[in-house]
């Protein structure tokens, strides 16, 4: 058997990224932890699939030493909603950045969104 596990995402601010995630894309706390060295939160998609594991605190990258979004080796990965619109406007509000222009492939809207610390997904 093979299948694709958990995503995990490395944040610099816990708080920060539970706002985008939850607040924005709407998925629920499974789990929840905080030490004084490290924070960790797995998070579960409405409808099923692999979770979202936030952890960190990483160093964020220094003043001007950050690479332009997207532009350096990274893992992708999709996310499907089916009220598009709605998603990617909470999810601009909730710390996110734009970072191409939506495009549309076989009736399907799809567009490169940033989390408050650079990691990608469509």
């Amino acid at each position: 058997m093979l299948f694709i596990g958990d995503v995990h995402i490395y944040v610099s601010d816990l708080t920060l990224a539970l706002r985008f995630w939850v607040d924005g894309a709407r998925l629920e706390v499974a789990e929840r932890e905080v030490t004084a060295n490290s924070a960790y939160a797995r998070l579960n998609f409405p409808d099923g699939g692999p979770s979202i594991r936030l952890l960190g605190p990483v160093d964020p990258w220094p003043e001007g030493a950050r690479p332009p979004t997207g532009m350096y080796p990274t893992i992708r990965f999709d996310i499907t909603a089916s009220q598009f619109d709605e998603v990617l406007v909470r999810l601009l509000e909730c710390g996110g950045t734009q970072v191409d222009e939506i495009e549309t492939y076989s009736g399907l809207r799809a567009v490169t969104i940033a989390d408050p610390d650079g990691n990608t997904f469509e």
